[in-house]
């Protein structure tokens, strides 16, 4: 076994005890909009009323809390995969009857707002994706994406299920994360783009460049600092390993 690997192993939990616990897990109706509303300013007035898709909805907690008190109709479309249709079952039993859960997107239908929270770091096309985002929002209407963390932040692996280690992606190759992984997961990834859920090493650079090349106009770009620190998410490079999220509004002129 190579030292990095042992240094790893010591470094994460017991294989046979349970998950850390992460944002996911802790997700429910009263808390889904937290992470969107504390990163996207002015958020609920884009909403509010409005035609809403939510993009990679997961679980639906999202999209059912917008349809319960804001939106006038909420549309939330994933992959159908058996843990999200199972989520998705209790979403329906909330009774809401301005909210589609879905894995196609309605033919044809445009949308005021459409929005991706916590899913932009996972696809593995994001230039395509917001392409699609695009295509389903109306003329004067907006794109608004939220994602944490970045690639280079400390918890940009997304490992965090089995190590507290952050920068793990930095202090350790590929092989020797997605090895010791193994211990936890049987999905057998070699790579971070084959792990359930994908990961797409989504940087800031990256982002804005994807951002520029969507044929959206930029209202607002958010770079948000590891526990608030002053400054690091302005001075390239330093930011990329110091911004905790990142997150933008695109409006789709007429």
């Amino acid at each position: 076994m190579f030292l990095g690997e042992l240094l790893l192993r010591a470094l994460s939990r017991d294989p046979e005890s349970e998950d850390y616990p992460g944002g996911t897990v802790l997700t429910n109706l009263d808390n889904a909009l937290d992470f969107i509303l504390k990163t996207v300013p002015g958020f609920l007035n884009l909403v509010q009323g409005k035609d809403v898709l939510d993009f990679g909805c997961g679980a639906g907690f999202q999209a059912a809390a917008l349809a319960r008190s804001y939106a006038r109709s909420v549309v939330g479309v994933d992959l159908p995969r058996p843990f999200i249709l199972s989520e998705w079952a209790k979403r329906a039993e909330l009774g809401l009857a301005n909210l589609t859960l879905t894995t196609e997107l309605p033919a044809g239908q445009q949308f005021d707002v459409v929005y991706s929270c916590s899913a932009f770091e996972h696809f593995d096309d994001p230039a395509h994706i917001l392409d699609l985002m695009r295509q389903r929002t109306r003329p004067g209407g907006v794109v608004v994406i939220t994602f944490a963390e970045p690639w280079w932040s400390p918890r940009g692996a997304h490992m965090d299920n089995f190590t507290r280690l952050p920068w793990v992606n930095v202090f350790f190759s590929e092989k020797t994360v997605l090895k010791v992984r193994a211990s936890y997961r049987s999905d057998g990834a070699a790579r971070y783009e084959d792990v359930e859920g994908g990961l797409n090493r989504m940087t800031l650079a990256r982002f804005e460049r994807i951002l520029r090349g969507s044929g959206l106009k930029i209202r607002s770009i958010w770079f948000h600092p590891v526990k608030g620190l002053p400054l690091v998410s302005r001075i390239p490079v330093v930011r990329e390993f110091f911004t905790a999220a990142a997150s933008c509004v695109l409006e789709r002129t007429a």
